[in-house]
């Protein structure tokens, strides 16, 4: 037998020789003396030598000669695939060298033939230490003689010698990314900039690129002003000044803390901007600031001193306030022990209760507006705003009970404070300040929310938004335009349904009408998303939902309308239709070839995946443009595009006459009363068909109309009320007004769960017909009542239990409420009830009412159980439930 000996390539990359040995075992060899040819197979791995820093990569290749199968393993220094120590070699033959060197720093990289073990190739590696990088040398300048710098960096290593203009430095290694170093800088370098370098030792020992260090020309950084005075939440500007260096960065700290702390010590914004902290006894605080080049070289402090808080005088009780002797609770912020209510120029005896109520007692001589403010103890004597606050029975201006009904009508509750705004401005100047107001929008939902999300949004915003009248118009307007989460599942549906309402609130009704149509909120709840044309082959016919709705809930109704909303009948006093099952057929063909919008990143298609991100977009190819009956007989002509088809079939809505009276109605119904006068109706309509500058559908025109009419006002005097005005307050009426006339806030968690238990969970209506219908009637009467659908037994229940809670317990975790202002004043009983009542029912109770709460008030020793009693014996009372 024979064996063949390979001699294999040698670690100095010269040309290979393969010389076949022949050896003669155990017999002889046949032939006598003759050899046989040898195949010639080996691996040759490239580079046969090479070199690679600490932590850098090289590529190698392997041929295997002799055979068609080039697959090879990889091994560093006998070990397959490499480790931690030597490096690590990849299938593809990339080599990463370790991150610190080995001893010694060479390895062996060896390819071994997959399809045969014997056949292998080696290359010899030498490793060397990385390139060295500097960052920051510390401090940015050293002084003539001995001095000290630290470099921050990476890939330093042990042996790493710091150069300072060319000399070496006694250099001490701290870790791969920081170095210290001494030295001695000498005169004739003062005032120059000289290079620092860090050279890595060998093998491969290499410099890093340079950065300069200046001699002899210290950093001094200044701050003005050297003191200032500061209110709470208040700002100051400090401004920094840096000598010896061109880079005027600096890093700013309030008592030693980089950029402060807003609760605790305040905060300081890069430009030096300084915000005082929140409400606290009078401090002073540290202000300093340090190079960004030399952070050790800092200025000397300069001071803020925290002044006494500016109060904010926002409210007070009762009101009006009775002449003679009184005693009265302000409401506001910022009020620090010691602070006095300042009445007419006269400082009262005054009582601190918390930061955010004072308790006061003085005399007055006369009805009148007196001024009142808040003047807080300390340096500064820092004085509020002025409140003009009604003494006795006002001879002219809005008083505080019509204020307070305007707001049940106007808003999601009155309080103390809007109370007194409307009676300082007005109820027109008030108007028009909502109308301006910024709307509370709802923010996308993350991806991983769910519906309740957007409905703690909804509770939060119309609890402490300031734009309540845009948000009751649009509320109003959800529970008329209805969708719901019973059937969608989506709450980013419900972020944009609302954010839409909002915007349209005080639009124009066009402009409503054609983006509820084209909302995909809408569009997935009547199914009028991916609504598509006939197919005669598989009879499809385009889906009825939408087109039935919008004509019979959204705009126009079942029958022909007066003007003043009674319905039109034909001689046998049956109220005429206003369209026919054909009318909903053609409607349905015009709303055909509308798809969700296309989500970012995908292709616009018909058959889009359900998103909420814009309104619906059209495909004609999928739209019917034969011809199409529209209402009062007018036919839509063939031919025409998506677009073009749903702009003239929704003109053709809102310009029927039963547009007018069919939303002014409901409008009222939400706002004012559930049974508006055919008169009351009439007036709106009239403003809806023309605003008064020929303008049709002007929402904000309608609805101040509606709050300002004489039916609307005529309840500001008591003696004026008519049996049928007001309405039962819907659930989150009901609860939002308990909510604010108790200063709560909240985030919002559990209120929907309450809303739940009276039937009305926002969002969450059961059917396209709200909660309850415009058209529901009170047993037993002919009156509306809408509200009263849902009022039973359980429901009445639930009602008085969240007042026991609010008052008694707590209604959330998260929801916190402040009736201080009443406790303060529960040492005189009928003016606790007088004060709540006027906020929660705009004006006294009824004598059995009042005089059964007084008492039942008067019984309890505890000022804090005898507001709290009040509370929920005016909150669960008829006389608050309905308002009117």
């Amino acid at each position: 037998m024979l064996r063949m000996a390979r001699i294999r390539s040698t670690r100095l990359g010269t040309t290979l020789a393969l010389s076949l040995a022949l050896t003669l075992v155990g017999c002889a060899a046949m032939g006598g003396g003759t050899s046989n040819p040898q195949p010639s197979s080996s691996v040759a791995v490239t580079p046969a030598t090479g070199s690679v820093r600490a932590g850098d990569t090289l590529q190698f290749t392997a041929r295997v000669s002799g055979t068609t199968n080039q697959s090879v393993v990889w091994s560093v220094n006998g070990v397959v695939g490499g480790n931690a120590t030597d490096g690590m070699i990849r299938t593809s033959g990339v080599y990463t060298a370790p991150a610190a060197l080995p001893n010694p720093s060479s390895v062996s990289i060896e390819a071994t033939s997959s399809s045969d073990k014997t056949l292998s190739g080696k290359s010899m590696v030498s490793l060397e230490n990385p390139v060295p990088t500097v960052t920051a040398v510390s401090p940015a300048s050293v002084p003539v003689g001995n001095f000290s710098i630290t470099i921050t960096g990476s890939k330093f290593v042990s042996g790493a010698l710091v150069m300072f203009g060319g000399q070496a430095l006694t250099t001490k290694f701290v870790s791969a990314t920081q170095l210290t170093a001494t030295g001695t800088a000498t005169t004739a370098q003062k005032g120059m900039s000289v290079q620092v370098t860090v050279v890595n030792p060998d093998p491969g020992s290499v410099a890093s690129a340079n950065v300069m260090l200046k001699v002899g020309m210290p950093i001094v950084v200044t701050v003005m002003p050297y003191k200032t005075q500061v209110h709470s939440g208040e700002t100051a500007q400090f401004k920094a000044t840096v000598s010896g260096t061109s880079n005027q960065s600096v890093t700013w700290k309030v008592n030693g803390i980089v950029g402060g702390n807003a609760n605790t010590v305040g905060a300081i914004s890069s430009s030096g901007v300084y915000t005082a902290p929140p409400l606290r006894s009078q401090a002073e605080f540290t202000i300093t600031a340090s190079s960004l080049e030399d952070p050790q070289s800092s200025s000397g402090p300069a001071y803020a001193i925290l002044s006494s808080n500016v109060p904010v005088l926002t409210s007070a009780l009762p009101a009006p306030i009775p002449v003679g002797n009184f005693t009265i609770v302000v409401g506001g912020s910022n009020f620090l022990n010691g602070a006095q209510v300042i009445f007419g120029g006269t400082m009262l005896t005054t009582t601190f209760i918390s930061s955010t109520s004072l308790s006061a007692s003085g005399t007055s001589s006369a009805a009148g507006t007196v001024a009142l403010q808040v003047i807080n103890p300390g340096t500064g004597s820092a004085t509020s705003n002025t409140l003009q606050v009604q003494v006795g029975s006002p001879n002219t201006g809005v008083t505080a009970a019509a204020a307070a009904r305007f707001l049940e009508q106007s808003t999601f509750g009155p309080t103390p404070t809007s109370i007194q705004h409307v009676q300082q401005v007005g109820l027109q100047v008030f108007l028009n300040e909502q109308y301006s107001a910024t709307a509370s929008t709802y923010p996308t939902p993350g991806a991983n929310d769910n519906i309740d999300v957007v409905k703690q949004r909804f509770f939060t915003n119309t609890l402490t938004g300031q734009d309540q009248l845009r948000q009751r118009v649009a509320w109003a307007l959800a529970q008329i335009f209805v969708v719901s989460n019973q059937k969608i599942g989506d709450p980013s549906a419900f972020a944009s349904w609302m954010n839409m309402l909002q915007k349209d609130a005080f639009g124009n009704f066009s402009a409503l009408l054609n983006d509820v149509t084209l909302s995909p909120t809408m569009g997935h709840y009547l199914d009028m998303v991916r609504n598509d044309k006939p197919d005669p082959n598989s009879g499809r016919q385009p889906n009825e939902n939408y087109a039935r709705e919008i004509l019979q809930l959204f705009s126009i109704g079942l029958a022909q309308l007066n003007p003043d909303g009674t319905p039109q009948v034909d001689g046998n006093g049956v109220p005429i239709p206003t369209y026919t099952q054909d009318t909903i057929i053609g409607f349905a063909h015009v709303f055909t070839g509308w798809a969700y919008p296309t989500q970012p990143g995908q292709t616009a298609s018909f058959y889009n995946g359900e998103y909420y991100g814009g309104p619906m977009i059209p495909f004609d190819d999928h739209h019917d443009t034969g011809q199409k009956l529209l209402l009062n007989g007018v036919t839509l002509p063939a031919g025409g595009t998506t677009q073009a088809d749903l702009t003239a079939a929704l003109q053709n809505i809102v310009s029927h006459p039963n547009a007018g009276p069919f939303l002014s109605k409901q409008l009222i119904q939400h706002l004012v009363t559930s049974n508006p006068s055919p008169a009351y109706v009439s007036r709106i309509t009239a403003v809806f068909n023309d605003n008064g500058s020929g303008v049709r559908g002007d929402l904000k025109a309608v609805v101040n109309a509606i709050l300002m009419d004489s039916e609307a006002r005529r309840g500001d005097d008591p003696t004026q009320v008519q049996a049928s005005d007001g309405h039962l307050k819907e659930p989150v009426l009901f609860m939002m007004n308990l909510l604010r006339v108790t200063k709560a806030t909240s985030d919002g968690a559990n209120l929907n769960n309450y809303a739940s238990n009276m039937k009305e969970e926002p969002f969450e209506s059961p059917t396209v017909f709200n909660f309850y219908p415009p058209d529901n009637m009170i047993a037993g009467t002919t009156l509306l009542g809408p509200e009263f659908r849902i009022f039973n037994s359980t429901t009445a229940i639930s009602r008085i239990n969240f007042v026991n809670d609010l008052a008694f317990g707590n209604v959330g975790s998260t929801t916190k409420t402040d009736i201080s202002a009443y406790v303060a004043l529960a040492t005189n009983p009928a003016e606790l009830v007088d004060s709540l009542s006027g906020v929660l029912t705009h004006g006294p109770l009824s004598d059995g009412a009042r005089t059964t709460i007084i008492s039942t008030v008067t019984s309890l020793t505890d000022n804090t159980k005898r507001a709290k009693t009040a509370l929920y014996l005016i909150g669960s009372s008829s006389q608050f439930q309905v308002a009117h």
